[in-house]
């Protein structure tokens, strides 16, 4: 098979990584079958399609700039220190957008970048998490206490994000990396069951449209590197079809087609 691209595109996951006990059990990170993993056979197409994909891995729900870290080293380990391939692109969704402008930030790896696409980033913070932290801050501290690193979560509030952008702004905008940006915006009366309980209503009424987790301007980031809104909540825009929905059953493959050929779209255009 051809390889279509210069770079191979590292997959780069968001915070709370459901997957995780699948991951850590049956080891479903780059095998051939991903119909359990976290992006739902994403890699599997884009291989299909004719590029090098592989999935990254960092801390479930460390800080952004340990799951920098944690990315770099994921990515050094790929390439071989980048002597077999001189860069990668990174496709990020939630989370993982924000690890990876971080990375390339923190330790100046914009000659390992070539692009950075992100999906239902949170680039401006979520006002679910600083909801969240204003009433339940104290499940930090609790989780602190029984050796977790959740401080991932505080690092999604606006105020942390928005010190970021102040930060590294200048260096974003003239490194050089490509950075394009995706967000999916559902109904609440669609979206993903859990999340339409709380999130998406809280997002909803301080932020306006939203995937159940990102709203629709944050994961914009900023106009001059939005390319599109998809019609997915923030579990659909990894590829898995909500079973609550009314149509599941009849719907499904073709949502899923649709949400794999969106991945194929970026992978084509970088």
């Amino acid at each position: 098979m051809t390889i279509q691209g210069d770079y191979p595109i590292a997959l780069a996951h968001g915070i709370c990584r459901f997957d995780q006990l699948l991951r850590v059990t049956f080891g479903v990170d780059n095998q051939p079958d991903d119909g359990l993993h976290y992006f739902r056979r994403i890699r599997s197409t884009l291989i299909e399609a004719g590029f090098d994909a592989f999935h990254t891995n960092v801390s479930w729900a460390g800080s952004v700039n340990t799951r920098a870290d944690q990315l770099k080293a994921g990515l050094e380990q790929r390439t071989n220190n980048f002597t077999d391939h001189a860069k990668v692109h990174i496709i990020a969704h939630s989370m993982g957008g924000l690890d990876a402008r971080r990375m390339i930030y923190k330790h100046r790896m914009q000659d390992r970048v070539a692009s950075l696409s992100t999906i239902g980033t949170p680039h401006h913070g979520s006002s679910f998490a600083d909801w969240g932290i204003e009433r339940h801050g104290w499940v930090l501290a609790f989780s602190k206490f029984l050796g977790i690193d959740a401080n991932g979560i505080a690092d999604l509030t606006s105020a942390r994000c928005g010190a970021f952008n102040e930060e590294a702004g200048a260096f974003e905008r003239g490194n050089g990396v490509k950075y394009q940006t995706f967000a999916g915006v559902q109904t609440r009366e669609r979206t993903f069951w859990p999340l339409r309980l709380r999130s998406h209503g809280i997002i909803e009424e301080r932020e306006g449209a939203n995937d159940g987790l990102v709203s629709l301007t944050s994961a914009k980031w900023r106009d001059d590197v939005f390319v599109k809104q998809i019609e997915a909540d923030h579990l659909n825009e990894v590829g898995w079809a909500d079973p609550s929905e009314p149509n599941f059953l009849t719907d499904r493959h073709e949502f899923e087609q649709t949400i794999r050929a969106f991945y194929v779209d970026i992978a084509q255009g970088l």
